[in-house]
């Protein structure tokens, strides 16, 4: 099965969400593609940009854990691959040169509505 996940937020614990739902898909045989979106494009900076405001994000970031581990294991299943939304691209003034590794292209919504199509959709706002 394809499952589709729409990551709207780099708040830290909505990060960490989708990272460990991308590594239990994968490790269940699921083919994963994540769309960063809107705020969700600044988690995959060089750089990542993440906001830490709600309590779970703060007890993440206190703890040390690095919440990209569990997307760089599901990336090396080749199970997972990650876009970036185009239109949130162009609002943060973004190309490919500003993501890191983990990033594989920078797509429209309905590139991955077609990549995705007849699967599972998860939303992270």
């Amino acid at each position: 099965m394809k499952v589709g996940i729409i990551l709207g937020s780099n708040e830290l614990s909505r990060v960490a969400y989708a990272a460990m739902h991308s590594a239990i898909a994968v490790s269940l045989d699921n083919e994963v593609v994540l769309f960063a979106t809107m705020d969700g494009v600044k988690a995959f900076l060089k750089t990542p940009d993440l906001r830490v405001t709600d309590d779970t994000s703060k007890v993440i970031k206190e703890s040390g854990e690095d919440v990209f581990q569990h997307f760089r294991r599901a990336k090396k299943s080749g199970k997972l691959k990650i876009l970036a939304c185009s239109y949130a691209s162009k609002v943060h003034k973004l190309d490919k040169e500003s993501y890191g590794e983990l990033v594989d292209d920078i797509v429209g919504i309905t590139s991955f509505s077609m990549e995705v199509e007849g699967g599972q959709l998860v939303s992270v706002w």
